[in-house]
This record gives structure tokens, sequence and C-alpha cells, in this order.
């Protein structure tokens, strides 16, 4: 709590040196009363010494009795100065004999006799109570009584019943002891100083290394991490600084895979055709794919998971995926707008095995199902077109088994019309055949260069006749200088025959058609325009379908397959080109193929 108060105390530097500051403190303090202890110990055992050396110079042992007049005569009269020689007696030193029995004070130096005290002082001593209970009273603690400290010292003389009774007064050293404590203070002032002045230089080499690769450490959190501290000791600084700079760069490098990885994931989302919908546990959006949105005909998605599910009728909820065990992969095939979509559904779980979210992958299938349902009417078409014929084969046949053969007439008009369909079924065949070929890469193509302008009006030599019978005007306008093309003649020209006999088919008797030849940048081109029945808007985009016609009976009483346009744009395209058709119903029809020109 106290360290809460002052900031600069949260501090490292400053606690190190607050740490410092009281070492030293407690190691002064600590050797200040060391040295005290010591000294006041000197003193005693210099007190003790000088008064157990008397008691051996005197001569007198445990076993000696002497009496009361031998002691005092010996301490007393002539031999007083001998005695305080003896045992060291001086101004700060004194002794005094007291009687075991009646605990009199019998003698006592000049020093002690003004003290009234005396008596209690010596029945409050320690020392002397240990001899009258028969142990040594060499007890060397300082005694303090009243404003008074001292050493006392207590002996028996011999077997005898007196004891003689030492005192020693603490103000021989004070005043040394208090000068040399006066000393350790000044002291401990200067050592503090100096360890804050220390301890602060000291600890900014721990410190300021850390400072830095805090600040350091910041920067990574905050992005940077092209961060490198300076390795200026080979010390635990040192060693964390090298463990800082190698995991900066092992972090850089994860980060930076895990980047790589990341921006893999989303181009590669982002970029499929497939739309990817992410969604955590609790129904929300965490990540969708533009393709998605494209699938979905939205700008923007935030619906949740059930909500997607109900406004798309897919029949799923997010509760079956979090609580049914073992939910396998589900496929739904739905219409949305005009597009067929399947939908699939899979679980993403967690390290722990938990499920985290569902992931929904809309797969486009509207070109497939297309393809189906193409599949389909074609095959319903082929079998109509073949089961027409057939029917009329069959019933002209039947006929003419039940007797209108005889009718050589009614014979040679029914075997006409029999001939007739058995022609249409064979160009059907053939038509079928060919598209069958070019499907499969099967086609053999003889490729080689031709004279487009040749080729073409080669091509409108072979439909003059059919025009002049129906009175048309047929001409040509060649623009520029066209090129050659590599191309397969047959191929080129059965295009270009395909295009010419719908017009005069298509156009009215006394029609016109108009044939441009000529060159776009790289291209040749051929543009038929007639001025026949025209194709209704809502068949042009479909009219290079096999078997799909825009007047199904006219064009099947013309003796159409339905594949001529289907053939010649697998031609034109097998060839690199193009072929357009634009036209208005009642306005006529303009066909144009266009062909790279050979270098």
């Amino acid at each position: 709590m106290f360290l809460k108060r002052f900031n600069f105390f949260r501090g490292l530097q400053w606690r190190l040196v607050t740490i410092f500051v009281l070492l030293t403190f407690v190691l002064m303090v600590s050797a200040s009363i060391s040295l005290n202890y010591f000294v006041e110990s000197f003193y005693y055992d210099t007190f003790r010494a000088g008064i157990e050396n008397g008691f051996e110079y005197w001569g007198i042992d445990d076993k000696a009795n002497p009496t009361r007049d031998e002691i005092l005569k010996y301490l007393t009269a002539n031999n007083k100065a001998n005695a305080m020689s003896l045992f060291s007696i001086n101004n700060f030193r004194s002794f005094t004999m007291v009687d075991m029995i009646t605990n009199e004070i019998i003698y006592t130096d000049e020093k002690m006799s003004h003290r009234e005290t005396l008596d209690r002082d010596i029945q409050a001593s320690r020392n002397y109570l240990a001899v009258m209970a028969g142990k040594p009273g060499d007890v060397g603690k300082l005694m303090r009584i009243d404003d008074k400290a001292f050493f006392d010292y207590a002996r028996r003389v011999g077997n005898s019943n007196y004891v003689l009774y030492f005192r020693y007064d603490r103000e021989e050293w004070a005043g040394a002891m208090d000068a040399f404590n006066n000393i350790i203070k000044l002291s401990l002032f200067i050592a503090i100083i100096l360890s804050l002045i220390f301890g602060y230089a000291l600890s900014k080499t721990v410190t300021v290394p850390i400072v830095n690769l805090m600040n350091k450490a910041k920067k990574m959190a905050a992005g940077d991490f092209d961060q490198v501290v300076e390795v200026k000791s080979e010390d635990e600084i040192g060693k964390l600084s090298n463990a800082f700079n190698f995991m900066a760069r092992e972090l850089k490098n994860t980060l930076s895979q895990i980047s790589r990885e990341k921006r893999k994931v989303e181009t590669i989302l982002n970029h499929m055709t497939d739309g990817v919908i992410a969604f955590d546990t609790e129904g929300k959006v965490i990540h969708i794919n533009p393709s998605s949105k494209i699938i979905l005909g939205v700008d923007n998605f935030d619906l949740g998971f059930n909500e997607f599910s109900t406004k798309y009728n897919l029949g799923v909820s997010m509760e079956e995926f979090q609580y049914t065990e073992g939910y396998d992969i589900r496929e739904i095939s739905v219409g949305i707008g005009k597009r067929y979509v399947k939908v699939s559904f899979a679980l993403f779980v967690g390290e722990e095995g938990n499920v985290d979210g569902v992931i929904a992958v809309l797969h486009d299938i509207t070109k497939e199902q297309k393809l189906e349902n193409m599949r389909r009417e074609f095959v319903a078409n082929v079998s109509h077109e073949l089961r027409t014929p057939l029917t009329s084969i069959k019933s002209y046949s039947e006929t003419l088994l039940d007797g209108a053969i005889d009718d050589k007439e009614a014979t040679l008009r029914f075997l006409g019309v029999i001939n007739s369909e058995a022609d249409r079924m064979t160009r059907l065949v053939k038509d079928l055949l060919q598209l069958s070929r070019l499907d499969n890469k099967q086609m053999e193509w003889n490729m080689q260069k031709l004279s487009f302008e040749q080729l073409v009006k080669g091509c409108i030599e072979k439909v003059k006749l059919s025009s002049k019978e129906k009175k048309q005007i047929l001409e040509c306008f060649t623009i520029g200088n066209p090129q050659s093309v590599q191309g397969d003649k047959d191929r080129i020209e059965q295009v270009i025959l395909n295009i010419l006999t719908n017009a005069i088919k298509y156009t009215p008797v006394e029609g016109k058609i108009t044939i441009y030849l000529g060159k776009i940048y790289k291209d040749v081109y051929v543009k038929v325009v007639d001025s026949g029945i025209g194709i209704p808007r809502e068949d042009r985009e479909r009219i290079f379908e096999r078997f799909y016609r825009t007047d199904k009976a006219r064009s099947r009483e013309m003796g159409g397959t339905g594949l001529g346009l289907s053939i010649a744009r697998e031609i034109v395209e097998a060839h690199n080109g193009k072929i357009t058709v634009s036209s208005e119903l009642g306005e006529g029809t303009e066909v144009m193929v266009r062909l790279p020109m050979h270098d």
C-alpha cells in the first residue's frame, strides 16, 4: 500500500535503488551494532581480566578461608594502594566488600562510599546474586540503574563468607563510543548518498536494456516486427536480448507464413467460381466470397444462417449441425432467380473438437442443368424427327400392302413420299454424325490455304439457280481486297452454302439477298443480308441450338433438320472464327462469318 502511493516506486529502476539503499543501511547498522558490542566486550574483558589477575596475584584460591580482618587488612591501610593497583581500580572502577550472611557492606572505596543506593544496587546485581547462589559472578552484561550504566563483577573471597563486588562505570568509554557512533552515523549518511548514486547508475545497466526491450515489444505488438535489440553484454540481459531477437525473427517468419497462407486462402476463395459462406455457431456470417453474392444476386449479405435457409428454401437450421452427432455433408439443389444452385453444408470444428460453425458452398449448376435440359430436349427432338418420317414411311407402306400397290399412279406417289422421307432421315443421321464428330473432336480437317473471295463466289454460283427460280435479286459486293484463309475448303463451303440456302428459303419470291465480302482488321468476313421473314427477338438467343426452329412446321416443310446453324457455328469456331446473327421480325436477317486471315 505504501509503494502504491508513490508512482516512482513502481518502476524497476527505483525499486533496485531502494533495495540497494536499504541493503546499505542494514549493513551499516549491523556493522555499527556489532562494533558497539565488540568494543563493550573489549572493555568488559579488560575489566574482568584485571580483577582475575588481581585475585591470582593475591594468592587466595577457592579453598582459602581468610578472616574479615585479614581481608580488610589487605584492602585498607598501607595495602590500599597495592589493592587498587592490584584490581586496576581507578576513577571509573570501584569495589565493595559485602558479608554474604548479613548482606552488610563491610567496606567500599572512596568513589562509592557516598552512594546512598549502593546497597540496593548490589542486591539488584545478577553477578552478586549468582555468587550468593554459588555460581560465577562474571556475566558480562551492561547494567542500567537510574541514570547510570556500568559493568559489574562479583567474586567470593576463597571459601569465606565475604564477597568482593566490583563495578566499572561506562563513563570511561562512553565518550569514545559516542564519537565512534557519530562517525558511524556520518558514514551511514555518506554510504546512503553514495548508494543512491551508484545504485541509480548500476540499476540503469539493468533497467535501460529492459526498457528498450519493453519499447521494442510494444512496437512488435503494434505490428512492427522489424525490431532488433542491440546486444551489449553476454550476461542474462544479453541472453534475454538474444532470445528477444530470436523470438522476433521467428514471430516475423511465422506471421509472414500465416499471412501468406491467409492471402493464398483469400485469393483462392475470392477467385473461386463456387460461393463460400461461413457462419459461426450463433448463425452470424464470418466470411463470404464475391462469387456467393454473384450467385445469390445480392450486393450485400447480412442474413443469419436460419434466415438464409428460410429465404432460399434450404430446409436446414443451425441447431441441426450443433446438436446432431456425426452430421454428414448435406447437399441441396435449389433454384435461385434464374440460376440452379447446389448448396453443400459442412461443419468446421476447433482444436478441441467442438463445432465452431458451418460452411455453405454454393455451386452454380445452371450450365449443367441447361445442358441436361438440352440433352433431354435433344433426345426428344431426335426421337420426334425420326418418328415423323418413320410414321410416314410405315403409313404409306401399310397402304401399299393393303392393296394400293395395284394402283400404279398411287404406288408411284407413295413410293416418292417414302423415298423423300428416307432422304430426310439420311440427312438427319448425317448431320447428327457430323455434330457428334465435332463434339468429340474427331472431325478430320483438310487444312489448306484458300482464296476466301473465290470460295464465297463459288458458293454464290451454286445457289444462283435456286434464287432465280424464286425471282430473287442476288447481289455480291467486294470491299477492299479480302486475303486468303487457312481452312478446310469443304467445311467452310458447307457453312457458306447453309447460310445462302437459308437466306433463299426464308426470303419471299422477288425478294433481295445481298452478300458483302471484305476484311476487318486481321479477319476476312462474308455478310449475307436478306429481306426475308426475320427472326423474333425471343428466338434470336436460341437460333444456334440444335433442332431449334422459329417456325417448326414451315422449316420441316422446307426440308430442314434444325441442325444447320449448329453445325455451322461448330465449324467456324473450329477455324478460330465467329458467326453472328442479327434480325428483326419482318425486316429480314443478317448473318456474318469472320475468319482469321492467313499470314
